[in-house]
């Protein structure tokens, strides 16, 4: 199976998972954000875990425990998550395929994310509120896009605010990406910036055989996150932007490029 196709069926899987939730079939429920699975382990992401830390001033057991899980799976896989779990990923694939005219490029460091999430933690803090977690994380104005859709949609009580505030942040990722594509994931996402640091020192790495490079950079014009796969000449990569997509294998002819857990 070629791993795109196998990428997307993971994601199908997990949102069919979440998508039960609404017919009382408790296999997931919540989001990507937060969430209970088999009606009693829960998980939290990493960076809504530190917001809500923040933003209490309380340790809770119960919080630790949720977010544990995650941090050993990412401990594994680094940032695959982005690649093989988050629907935004998907969406955008969609507007690239759209877009007919070449894309944009622009060079920002990508060191603002750093900033940015510290920004945000720093805000949690002042105000007690997980501003990106409640208000502007992808992850959960997409769900509350989807459920609050679907309550309307069949006439159950549900708020309309809440269904075009999220419905508008999707849609505002959506025309950043047509414009300036994967800026969000590269540089700006806080979410992203977390995970990538695992990338330093996941088990999953991306691997080169050395001295059978053509060095015809096919793999780093396939790969979307600017990882340089041909140009640095390493045998093992352990760049933060890269999401284990699995592109630049699928995308190299001698086929010297692999994914391995070490």
């Amino acid at each position: 199976m070629k791993i795109a196709i196998l990428r997307r069926f993971v994601l199908l899987s997990i949102m069919i998972l979440f998508f039960l939730q609404f017919f009382k079939v408790k296999a997931l429920v919540g989001s990507l954000s937060g969430s209970v699975a088999v009606w009693s382990l829960t998980f939290i992401d990493i960076f809504a875990y530190f917001e809500t830390l923040l933003a209490t001033r309380e340790f809770s057991q119960q919080a630790l425990l949720s977010v544990i899980p995650l941090i050993m799976i990412y401990l594994i896989f680094g940032r695959a998550f982005c690649g093989w779990v988050c629907p935004m990923d998907f969406l955008f694939e969609i507007i690239n395929k759209a877009r007919k005219w070449q894309k944009m490029k622009i060079r920002i460091s990508p060191r603002i994310g750093y900033i940015l999430a510290f920004l945000f933690l720093a805000a949690s803090f002042f105000t007690e509120i997980p501003i990106f977690s409640n208000y502007l994380s992808h992850l959960t104005n997409f769900f509350r896009m989807l459920s609050s859709g679907i309550f309307l949609s069949i006439n159950l009580p549900a708020d309309k605010t809440i269904f075009y505030f999220s419905g508008g942040i999707i849609i505002l990722l959506l025309m950043l990406e047509f414009f300036l594509p994967r800026l969000w994931c590269k540089v700006l996402c806080p979410l992203g910036k977390t995970y990538g640091l695992f990338n330093k020192v996941s088990l999953l790495k991306l691997k080169v055989e050395e001295g059978r490079c053509l060095h015809c950079n096919a793999c780093e014009q396939l790969c979307y996150m600017d990882v340089g796969i041909a140009s640095t000449n390493k045998s093992i990569l352990h760049d933060t932007n890269c999401i284990y997509c699995g592109r630049c294998l699928e995308g190299c002819s001698e086929k010297i490029i692999k994914m391995k857990l070490r």
